[in-house]
């Protein structure tokens, strides 16, 4: 993740998840693709939606809906998989849309607010044409239990 002087430098994907905005530095993004067909396993952790085959290589796919409690919306064109690297493997995010790459400038960023679970999966949170978007620690929204 950027440190929060490099903020400005780094860009950013922003995607949606029930209507919410959040991002991963384009550092921690692999790639973005359109939902394929997604293969569920049975007894695995419920976040995980299934697997999919990218390329030859079986990819977990973690729905975000479920990572953060939030009501499954039905699927659409719009969805996609953002592939991300975890700690020994690649890992997809199942998100609603993604809406963008940009840059955040510093002076809009700012840390979360203090909350423990804001302090748990964001870095901090900015401000983009009069929207939020939550900044992700993509460790902790992977490995750590909310």
């Amino acid at each position: 993740m950027a440190v929060a002087s490099d903020i400005g430098k780094v860009q950013f994907v922003v995607f949606s998840v029930n209507q919410q905005l959040y991002s991963l530095s384009i550092e921690e993004v692999v790639e973005i693709l359109r939902v394929p067909t997604i293969t569920s396993i049975p007894g695995i952790n419920e976040m995980i939606e299934g697997v999919i085959n990218l390329r030859g290589s079986i990819i977990p796919v973690v729905s975000m809906h479920k990572r953060f409690e939030l009501p499954i919306s039905e699927r659409n064109k719009k969805n996609r998989i953002v592939i991300v690297q975890g700690t020994n493997e690649n890992i997809g995010l199942m998100v609603d849309e993604v809406r963008m790459v940009t840059k955040f400038e510093e002076e809009n960023v700012e840390p979360p607010p203090g909350l423990k679970v804001d302090e748990e999966i964001f870095t901090g949170f900015a401000k983009l044409n009069d929207q939020v978007i939550g900044i992700l620690h993509l460790e902790k929204v992977l490995y750590e239990q909310l």
